[in-house]
């Protein structure tokens, strides 16, 4: 669109002579106002107000301006105004600088010029005749509707954080958290956590967690407890996704340890009646991690008696060790020390748990024995004794000790005075001068065993009657003799 207008200054008229003494007025200024494009204010866009002197010297500079302004509240484009002025002006310069210039015109590209903005154009020279300069301007523009359309970004970021190292036993928590990071709102939300092999949360091995609608930089958190079953790395994986299509993932590491509780027994092989005997226990984790808690509880078998619990409590026929914590690699032994009135085989039972280790048993015996102690008794009645006469020998054994003995053997050498004539164990056997009774397999713990023979004094002398046993308990036989006075 263009409209032209002119403002051609207007002569005022022929000034009167005036006495020298007295100093002329300086002229008025001139101005003018062009409407763009209608002429008029209604429907224009932008105005041009021209100002300049009514009157100047031949040969002085002198100046005039545009004043252009933008009337709407919306930007106008491709501002140009144009300057035709006649041929007695000579033009030194413009502020700002004309973008071209000839045939007595000259045209400004003032760009573009915002809602109630203005521009100024100023336009310098002088004119070397007198007469009249007459300028003509006018302007152009484009009329521009713009829009913002705001470009954003879609973009998410998801962090997953857990312990670095677990025990089996141990909840493993964890926390998830989604976050817009972009500039555009996001919606529908989800996050996928797959769990490892070897963890599960409430008996699940995957999660869903929705967190709806994020405006740009929310966020928001998702926190659960991690299950582990086994152990050892367990990579954890988690992914994010919404609607606009952006996505992330996040991973996270625990390592899972699990102490393992070992226990070892060790006892007295042999040990007597009556006679205090240990039993030991060794405790020893074969984990990856302290076996924090452990207790050792140990099981006194019947007919025992504690003689001493050493760091244990001895109660209702156990003992109790409060071990605390047992390290890798450091074991921790404790004794109990015990007695018995009683021979017998005794099994010691032991069994040890932690805090997070799973019990440990182990077994040991101890074998407790008795003490044969077999004494021998003799005697002869009467003593002396006539030729053909006889008189009676009574020999008796008797276990003493606090075990059985077996086979037990006794003879009887009867000396050359004298001659056994009978015995009253009817399995005796006679043979010569040797009366032999029949071996006693078993011969309890106080048990005795009496037997009498009958000899005849055949020559008088000093005879010496001999007594002889033997058992498995006597490596070496019991040799007695009983002085008899034959006459």
């Amino acid at each position: 669109m263009l409209i032209t207008g002119c403002a051609q200054q207007q002569q005022q008229g022929k000034y009167t002579a005036l006495p020298a003494q007295v100093s002329a007025p300086a002229p008025a200024p001139s101005g003018s106002v062009a409407y763009f494009p209608s002429g008029s204010i209604e429907g224009s866009g932008l105005s041009i107000t021209k100002t300049s002197p009514s009157q100047v010297l031949v040969g002085q500079p002198y100046a005039y301006t545009y004043a252009v302004s933008n009337l709407t509240d919306e930007t106008l484009e491709n501002v140009t105004v144009v300057d035709r002025v006649t041929s007695d002006f000579t033009p030194t310069d413009s502020d700002p600088a004309a973008n071209s210039t000839g045939d007595g015109k000259a045209t400004w590209n003032l760009g573009t010029l915002a809602p109630k903005d203005s521009k100024t154009i100023t336009v310098k020279g002088s004119s070397a005749d007198e007469g009249v300069v007459t300028t003509c301007g006018w302007a152009s523009y484009n009329p521009v509707v713009c829009q913002d359309i705001r470009v954003v970004k879609a973009n998410i970021a998801l962090t997953k954080t857990e312990p670095s190292d677990a025990l089996i036993c141990d909840p493993i928590p964890t926390t998830l958290s989604v976050k817009n990071t972009g500039t555009s709102p996001l919606t529908g939300v989800q996050i996928t956590d797959t769990l490892p092999t070897g963890e599960t949360a409430d008996g699940k091995s995957s999660l869903t967690f929705d967190a709806g609608n994020l405006a740009p930089g929310d966020s928001t958190n998702f926190q659960y407890n991690g299950t582990a079953t086994a152990t050892g790395p367990l990579v954890n994986n988690a992914k994010v996704t919404s609607t606009e299509g952006v996505t992330a993932d996040a991973s996270a590491t625990v390592t899972v340890h699990q102490p393992v509780l070992a226990i070892t027994c060790k006892a007295t092989e042999q040990q007597y009646i009556g006679r205090k005997f240990d039993v030991s226990y060794t405790v020893s984790d074969t984990g990856d991690a302290p076996a924090a808690g452990s207790k050792l509880e140990v099981t006194v078998p019947a007919g025992l008696e504690v003689a001493s619990a050493g760091t244990g409590t001895a109660a209702n026929g156990k003992i109790d060790y409060d071990l605390g914590t047992v390290d890798t690699n450091s074991p921790q032994t404790v004794t109990a020390s015990f007695t018995s009135a009683a021979a017998g085989t005794f099994d010691f039972a032991g069994s040890v748990s932690g805090t997070c280790a799973a019990a440990a048993t182990t077994t040991c015996e101890s074998k407790v024995v008795g003490i044969p102690a077999i004494l021998l008794e003799k005697s002869d009645n009467p003593d002396p004794v006539a030729v053909g006469d006889t008189t009676v020998y009574t020999v008796k054994v008797t276990n003493q000790g606090s075990a059985d003995d077996s086979n037990v053997a006794i003879s009887i050498l009867v000396d050359s005075e004298l001659v056994p004539v009978s015995s009253d164990q009817p399995n005796a056997t006679i043979n010569g001068q040797t009366v032999t009774f029949p071996v006693i397999p078993t011969l309890g713990t106080k048990q005795a065993v009496t037997y009498t023979i009958v000899a005849k004094g055949v020559t008088a002398g000093d005879a010496h009657t001999k007594f002889i046993l033997s058992s498995d308990n006597v490596t070496t036989p019991i040799t007695a003799e009983e002085s008899t006075t034959v006459y």
